[in-house]
């Protein structure tokens, strides 16, 4: 298994660590960085990974040039004006990989 880093403030939840196997990824949850000022080395200072999971976009476009990028899709999207359901739920991993 590729070993991702696994950016939130939140540890991953089962579901999240459910799909990531079916990809072949093992998370390994690295903390929390400001997804406007996050880096690669970051994410090297925590150990050598093939690529990223985030949730934030700004994060995601500031580690694409140097890693793969997972991103989990929410199954559940409420309406406009409904509350979003108490414990999120996810459908799918998404993989991008554009590095240089």
């Amino acid at each position: 298994m590729e070993q991702f880093a696994f950016l939130s403030r939140h540890q991953p939840t089962a579901e999240q660590t459910a799909l990531a196997a079916a990809n072949g990824i093992q998370l390994v949850p690295i903390g929390d960085a400001d997804a406007f000022g996050v880096s690669p080395s970051f994410v090297d200072a925590a150990g050598a990974f093939s690529g990223v999971v985030v949730v934030h976009p700004a994060a995601a476009l500031r580690l694409a040039p140097s890693f793969i990028i997972g991103v989990f899709q929410s199954a559940e999207r409420p309406a406009v004006g409904e509350a979003p359901p108490d414990a999120p739920r996810f459908k799918a991993l998404h993989l991008f990989d554009l590095v240089d």
